[in-house]
């Protein structure tokens, strides 16, 4: 895990949007999110939005996996964030698990490759906890988050038409 990324509980904005870049900046080759519901207020920040622009395009085999509950205003609530799925879908993927599967947490989380997990509250709170990949809870989230991306379908009403 990033050395400037605290290990511990944040709180506020800023500290989630610091902590949300510092994993992607920490991460080498894949970043997985999960969210019930994407929160407007952090997923449209031009920060998190320029971080996963540069983690897509800063190297060879990079991924980015999303997986939202209820995409419901998607569009309208992250316009940024879908733009550049739009852009860069070959590495921002954009999944919703299937109707009556089990979703991998209740609460949002973004997994950094190398086991570190940012925890977030979930609920309209912009908050939460980063745990150390040393902790090794990242194993057990990325099982759940895998097994749940496999059954997924793939967002493919968001895919701009290049007509």
């Amino acid at each position: 895990m990033n050395a400037s990324l605290p290990n511990g509980r944040i709180d506020g904005l800023d500290a989630v949007v610091a902590a949300t870049t510092a994993m992607l900046q920490a991460s080498s080759r894949r970043i997985c999110l999960f969210a019930p519901k994407l929160e407007s207020r952090l997923w449209n920040q031009p920060a998190i939005v320029d971080a996963l622009r540069g983690f897509a395009v800063s190297g060879r085999e990079r991924e980015i996996r999303i997986l939202v509950g209820e995409p419901d205003d998607l569009v309208r609530d992250c316009g940024s964030l879908v733009a550049l799925h739009q852009r860069l879908s070959s590495v921002l993927q954009l999944r919703q698990p299937l109707e009556n599967d089990e979703w991998p947490a209740s609460h949002p989380f973004l997994l950094g490759d190398d086991g570190a997990i940012l925890r977030l509250d979930g609920d309209g709170r912009l908050g939460g906890e980063t745990i150390a990949a040393e902790a090794g809870q990242g194993r057990v989230f990325q099982a759940r988050f895998d097994a749940t991306w496999e059954r997924a379908r793939p967002m493919s009403e968001l895919r701009a038409l290049g007509i």
